[in-house]
């Protein structure tokens, strides 16, 4: 793949995750402390950053940089446990703080649910 195909995927990656957190590239600029106009040339591919000003953006959106440069990890059954839990942790950092809250109480309800459906299984007698 070449270069400007890999720092124009990374340029997507990145507004995507800005977007889903509805930050404008003003905002982000600021938080990374970098110009907006900069970050919109770097989303379109038009410039390259260097990968202490990708640290910066990674930290300023609140995922890994891993998380920009190779995207989320795929699970698939053969995946452990602790993909699992990176690929979950990653997508609750894209996701604005009040999302992040909603899922979280809804992956508590579905494990109490879970853990409820266990137990009337376990208590119930063979039949």
């Amino acid at each position: 793949m070449p270069t400007e195909e890999i720092f124009r995927d990374i340029g997507k990656k990145i507004r995507q995750i800005r977007q889903k957190q509805n930050l404008t590239q003003e905002e982000l600029g600021e938080k990374a402390n970098l110009h907006y106009s900069y970050i919109g040339q770097m989303e379109r591919g038009d410039k390259i950053p260097s990968l202490k000003t990708l640290n910066k953006i990674a930290k300023a959106l609140n995922v890994g940089l891993d998380y920009i440069l190779e995207g989320p990890l795929k699970y698939s059954p053969a995946s452990s446990a602790e993909d699992a839990i990176n690929e979950f942790v990653h997508i609750l950092r894209t996701r604005p703080a009040r999302e992040t809250e909603m899922l979280i109480s809804i992956c508590r309800n579905i494990i109490e649910e879970l853990d409820t459906y266990k137990k009337d299984k376990e208590q119930a007698p063979n039949v």
